[in-house]
Order: structure tokens, then sequence, then C-alpha cells
């Protein structure tokens, strides 16, 4: 049994259900926020495995996963879909694809930025206006991290694309060249 398979079927099934209907954002959203906390909250995935606990309570549970908002129809019956076929180990994969294939579908690029110190609201849309000018016709979406031992400036990743302008990645170079200039001496 493969799991890539069977999950990309299933993320299939459930973006073309809601697509059909109309809701795949907000099933994007709320598959986004429930895997968080699918994946941060261990009891979860243990009850949810567990097959002494009924049908009900664990779409109960699974629904009260989606950052405890009204979870829409598409993804209960998704839910439903999943615990009659016995498919609960799949969850993570399943939604994991999902997003995938949404991203894919509505032209959304993914990035990651990594900053020493919080940056403010309109820097970041400064950044996302930079980086929608280059991916012409594509969404951006952001991810941000701070991390200190950067000491200043940041990172940015996008797919494949990775913009160093820290202090600590400065350090690194300028320790490299060092190094490599007392190679040639020596």
């Amino acid at each position: 049994m493969d799991i890539g398979i069977i999950s990309r079927r299933y993320a299939r099934a459930l973006l073309a259900f809601a697509s059909e209907r109309a809701n795949e954002t907000k099933v994007y959203e709320q598959t986004e926020s429930f895997l968080a906390r699918y994946i941060q909250i261990e009891d979860i995935r243990h009850t949810v495995e567990n097959p002494m606990v009924s049908r009900t309570e664990k779409i109960k549970l699974l629904q009260n996963a989606t950052a405890g908002k009204e979870t829409c129809e598409e993804l209960t019956r998704f839910f439903g879909l999943l615990l009659e076929n016995k498919r609960e180990k799949f969850i993570p994969f399943i939604f994991h694809s999902y997003l995938f294939l949404y991203r894919k579908a509505k032209r959304i690029r993914q990035g990651l930025l990594v900053t020493a110190a919080p940056l403010p609201e309109e820097t970041q849309e400064q950044l996302k206006k930079l980086i929608l000018h280059i991916y012409r016709g594509r969404t951006v979406e952001f991810e941000t991290k701070i991390d200190p031992e950067l000491i200043g400036g940041g990172i940015l990743e996008m797919g494949y694309w990775r913009v160093d302008a820290s202090v600590a990645g400065q350090l690194r170079r300028v320790k490299r060249q060092f190094i490599e200039k007392n190679r040639r001496i020596v």
C-alpha cells in the first residue's frame, strides 16, 4: 500500500468535491489550520487512530481541531469518508497533498521569511509586492519566523530561490573567504 498514491487520490477527490461546491478556499483555510493542530497535538492523532473510540466521537474531535471554527460541510463529509474507509493514519499526508494541489491550481507561491526581529506589516507588504513583480500572475504566501541568531537582516526563501541578507550569513561568508586565502598561502 503506497501512502503517496492513496493520499494524492483522496486529496484530488477532496479538491474536486470542494471545487464543485465552490468552497475550495474555505476548505483550504480549514485544512491548513487543522493540519497545524493535528501535528502539534499528539493526543488528537492517538485518539483518532484508536479503534475503541466511536466514529461520531472521532468526527467531533476532528471538527474541533479545525481551529475552533465551524467546520465546512465538505470537510465534515470528508472526515466521515476517511473514517469509514479506515484511512485515519493517512490524514496528515492527505491534507498535505490537498494543500499542494490547491496551491498548484491557484498558482500560489509559498515562501519563508526568517528575520532577526519582527518586521513591520508594511515592510512585509512591500516585500510581497517585490516578489509579485518577479512571479507575475501568482499569489504569494509568507510564513514568517524570528531567529535572533541571525543578529540582523534576514533570509528569504521562495521555492528554489534563497536570499541570505543576514549578518550571520555575511560573517560566515567572510570566514570562508579567510579560510580559502589562508589555504593558498600555506
